[in-house]
């Protein structure tokens, strides 16, 4: 640190720098994260700036909907707090090229803002420095924004167009080997096809997922990818239309011009019929966990404290430890936290009375709480940024500055970046109340709780007990704090 700062003070430049790879073919480095990272050191060095930090985003696309990069959004955090985790001051940022960073005009637009958050900041790529405070280097932003969000636009429909031509010509598109199958993907594996054969045969005849997932494992055979065999992944097998022949693209079968399924040019396991009726048993079923299809629970009021947190510190039978996150069920008039099946990936030999662990670890945490002393919230100038920025954004719509499409997209990242600060300062005042911990807690939704917690402890371990004991033994249950945290043991 004290090197960095009399560099600093010698007019060098302390700099993060940003590396990302995707699948995606538009790549105008045409390098790895590796190669990225090396051109961006030479790129600083021939700028005077030297690398505080690297956030790197490895196969992570810069132009899907509904990708989140994890580092990326740490770097505009970093940003908008004027510095790194470790405390470096951020004098700029290093990039091979923009569209590492941005390939549409909204990220474009988010990227700016944090950039612009502090003065005088640099921006260096392989093209050389570039003064992102003027408005000609804005224009070439946003530009170069959009010409590469149309090309993304473009390779994805004619990647989806391609993907499609090929599956009503009953062509296989799998990159993998498909279970059941040859590596050619059109010819069945004896032994790997009679296994899903026999699933299909023992669901129809009533036996359950558990029983047929069994059964897969005890046929000796792993998935493709060498992993062993869990219920989910059985079904996914099993639910899949390849194993009569038919594909489905977008969730709906691939049809052709007489309305009827495209049959595949790969042999079939089982008739469309066995497949159609195993694919509605299945879809009965209610989905593991209380989760829905996309994969988020209805309400983050639902279910139970600790979900997330709590894993199994039991042994499975190789000898190392299982680690499984244990999920809540009901158990008569309470619920335990027990560890999954080995079907589902755990051991499936621990669990423990839910309210006995879920009222030990609150008192724990108020405790730590407790002998906290006030600290003043350490986000406040971004909270006030965002605020500034919003007022500045609605000042720019009433001056028919910017169009109702831009102020409206914009606002909306600008409100949901608000409502995440305030509600980190109201879990930072709980966390940091001397005066009445219980008070707050005891007016706190389930949802609201269980984000306080996590962010005080990073797991909550449970470890085996005495066979047929049922009494609540506190020493089973192991508190792991964050690192930031006092010990809660």
């Amino acid at each position: 640190m004290v090197e960095a700062q009399q560099l600093r003070e010698r007019g060098w430049r302390l700099v993060v720098v940003y590396c990302r790879i995707s699948f995606d073919v538009h790549r105008r480095d045409a390098h790895g994260v590796e190669d990225q990272t090396r051109h961006c050191n030479r790129i600083a060095a021939e700028n005077k700036m030297i690398v505080i930090h690297r956030f790197i985003d490895n196969g992570m696309s810069a132009s899907k909907a509904g990708v989140v990069r994890p580092d990326f959004e740490a770097m505009l955090a970093a940003l908008d707090k004027g510095a790194t985790s470790t405390g470096y001051p951020i004098d700029g940022v290093v990039c091979v090229a923009d569209d590492r960073l941005y390939r549409d005009e909204h990220t474009y637009q988010r990227f700016s803002r944090s950039f612009k958050a502090f003065p005088g900041r640099s921006y260096a790529d392989e093209l050389g420095p570039h003064d992102l405070y003027n408005e000609g280097s804005a224009q070439r932003g946003l530009m170069g924004a959009a010409a590469a969000q149309a090309e993304s636009k473009k390779q994805q429909q004619r990647a989806k167009l391609n993907h499609r031509a090929r599956a009503e010509r009953g062509e296989p598109v799998s990159s993998r080997r498909p279970f059941g199958w040859n590596s050619d993907k059109y010819t069945l594996h004896p032994g790997e096809s009679e296994v899903v054969r026999q699933g299909v045969q023992g669901l129809l005849a009533g036996k359950t997922l558990t029983a047929v997932t069994h059964e897969f494992t005890a046929s000796g055979f792993t998935s493709t990818l060498g992993n062993p065999w869990q219920s989910q992944t059985v079904k996914w097998v099993l639910r899949n239309p390849r194993i009569c022949g038919y594909r489905r693209l977008g969730g709906e079968l691939v049809v052709g011009a007489d309305g009827k399924p495209v049959v595949g040019q790969w042999e079939a396991i089982v008739s469309p019929d066995d497949w159609l009726a195993v694919a509605e048993l299945l879809d009965k079923k209610r989905h593991p966990g209380g989760w829905d299809r996309s994969g988020t629970r209805s309400s983050p009021n639902s279910g139970y404290l600790l979900t997330g947190l709590v894993r199994c510190g039991g042994l499975t039978p190789e000898g190392r430890i299982c680690g499984v996150q244990m999920h809540g069920a009901p158990a008569g008039n309470s619920y335990v936290y027990r560890c999954r099946t080995v079907t589902n990936g755990g051991c499936g030999r621990v669990s423990s009375q839910g309210p006995a662990v879920d009222d030990l670890i609150t008192e724990r945490a108020l405790g730590l709480l407790t002998l906290r002393s006030p600290a003043p919230w350490p986000d406040e100038h971004r909270l006030e940024t965002v605020r500034q920025r919003t007022s500045m954004l609605q000042e720019q719509w009433y001056a028919e500055e910017i169009d109702d499409t831009d102020y409206f997209s914009q606002l909306r990242c600008e409100e949901a970046q608000l409502k995440s600060l305030v509600k980190e300062r109201k879990s930072w005042a709980w966390k940091q109340s001397s005066a009445g911990p219980p008070e707050m807690w005891s007016g706190m939704t389930l949802g609201e709780r269980r984000e306080a917690l996590i962010r005080l402890i990073e797991v909550v371990a449970v470890l085996p007990g005495k066979k047929g004991s049922r009494t609540f033994d506190p020493a089973r249950i192991v508190i792991v704090p964050r690192q930031n945290e006092a010990s809660v043991a």
